[in-house]
């Protein structure tokens, strides 16, 4: 994935989550402004680490997708209180 794809991946990942933020690109990968959040591609000898989810004092190592949107979605504290769900019920 390219930092532009990942960039608007994030960027759309916000706006679902409701969380006011810009993703901006930046060296190696990219940034949440003023959240002191950056997203950072593994090296190759990294692997399987794909990303790593950088924020003050701390890095998380990202696998997937998936967790990296997951371990996002905390780091944003979108993940708090009750979580919409789906439902589907008969006529």
């Amino acid at each position: 994935m390219t930092p532009p794809e990942l960039r608007d991946l994030l960027a759309d990942a916000l706006a679902l989550w409701e969380v006011p933020g810009r993703v901006a690109i930046a060296e190696g990968g990219v940034a949440l402004e003023g959240m002191g959040l950056r997203i950072q591609a593994a090296r190759d000898d990294e692997r399987p680490i794909r990303w790593w989810l950088e924020r003050p004092g701390q890095r998380r190592p990202c696998t997937s997708v998936t967790g990296l949107l997951r371990s996002l979605r905390n780091a944003v504290g979108a993940g708090e209180g009750e979580a919409r769900r789906l439902r589907v019920a008969g006529a």
